[in-house]
């Protein structure tokens, strides 16, 4: 098969957490033979473009990766008129991008796979599109108040980019049963698929058991999910652990944690990590990773991570979305403030269950949500859009 896949972002196996999976399904597509026309328009910064080009030159097969730097129209007017009608369509607005994807398209191609609503206009009105939905800003929204203006704007402008671009693609993969079935009540006349994302596993070490009781959280705190579950920790569910655990530090880290968290900055035994380099600079300090969201769709890359490492997880059912767990073996999994400070607890007082846990979450991921297991159920939906 040939395979034209568009991304916002370069695919790399330490990006963003899409840039996650792209660098997987590309790498697996490959291993295959299948042939890969990757474009990503990014405003990466070039070191990031570089290493990915150079990770993925390593493996065989028949793949072009173009690298497009995305440009918008220096027109204000014209530029807002255009978000009127194609809400959330800035990559439209980049001719030069749109007349490569025009001129890739025009030499044949099996399915055109567009990663994110951010490139799923490209794919209105073109045989054998396919939209990857990763989440749903409507529900991850749902839960913030007191919204500024521009969250306003930018929340009404998400709901019409969906439905638009659910109405007017045929083919939709998304992560989870709870969007297919949002997706459903949008366009009911779609064909939905549930695949999951993968990890490349030879890629996650696991890391030495930690002995020091130190429970941790890593996220991109710009993202509203990601900050509010942060503070919650923070403010709600920390005071409950210090208490039956006084030797217990938090260590929190990710993009932008001290811009969006600095008011919490002078609380004893807190550490606030910005940014980190590599991912293992988190999962080798924490003993146990506590990650409770109120909100927020689709699959927690960072849940899925933690259980590759060897960290064992607490969270809530909207952190383990879209995984196949049992509660109590693979990870601890409630709802209030108090039922997930003790399951943090027992796990910090218990190097045993902590043992027991980290090995049945890794076996879990090595299992259902490794490269092959997944890029299989994405083969399949390629073979159902073609044959379509």
């Amino acid at each position: 098969m040939k395979i034209i896949l568009v991304m916002p972002a370069a695919p790399h196996p330490f990006g963003d957490t899409a840039a996650r999976w792209f660098y997987v399904l590309i790498s697996e597509l490959l291993a295959r033979g299948h042939e890969v026309v990757a474009v990503a328009a990014t405003e990466e910064h070039e070191d990031r473009i570089t290493e990915a080009a150079q990770l993925l030159s390593q493996h065989q097969g028949e793949l072009q990766l173009r690298f497009h730097r995305l440009t918008t129209d220096s027109n204000a007017l014209r530029r807002k008129w255009h978000n009127l009608l194609r809400p959330r369509s800035e990559m439209t607005q980049d001719a030069a991008l749109t007349e490569m994807l025009n001129a890739e398209l025009s030499r044949g191609f099996d399915v055109l796979h567009l990663e994110q609503m951010s490139t799923g206009w490209f794919g209105l009105g073109v045989p054998r599109a396919l939209l990857n939905v990763h989440y749903f800003d409507v529900i991850d929204w749902s839960g913030k108040t007191n919204m500024t203006w521009q969250e306003r704007k930018a929340l009404w402008q998400a709901r019409r980019a969906t439905k638009h671009l659910l109405r007017g693609i045929a083919n939709l993969r998304l992560l989870t049963p709870r969007l297919k079935a949002l997706a459903e009540t949008i366009n009911p006349a779609a064909r939905c698929w549930v695949v999951p994302i993968a990890l490349d596993t030879s890629l996650y070490g696991v890391q030495p058991l930690v002995d020091t009781p130190v429970l941790g959280m890593i996220g991109s705190m710009h993202w509203e999910p990601s900050r509010s579950a942060a503070e919650r920790l923070i403010t709600r569910i920390w005071p409950l652990v210090k208490r039956r655990v006084p030797a217990a530090q938090l260590y929190i880290a990710g993009w932008n944690a001290a811009r969006n968290l600095g008011q919490f900055a002078s609380q004893p035994d807190l550490t606030l990590a910005n940014d980190l380099k590599h991912p293992t600079e988190f999962f080798s300090r924490a003993a146990v990773m506590l990650y409770a969201p109120s909100c927020g769709s689709g699959m927690k890359v960072k849940v899925m991570e933690s259980m590759a490492y060897g960290v064992p997880v607490v969270t809530t059912w909207e952190g383990v979305e879209g995984i196949d767990y049992q509660n109590g073996r693979e990870c601890w999994v409630a709802e209030t403030d108090e039922d997930l400070a003790a399951a943090a607890c027992r796990l910090l007082e218990s190097s045993a269950e902590r043992c027991q846990m980290r090995e049945a979450a890794r076996a879990l991921i090595e299992r259902r949500y490794s490269p092959r297991p997944v890029v299989d159920k994405m083969i399949s939906v390629y073979e159902q859009v073609i044959s379509s």
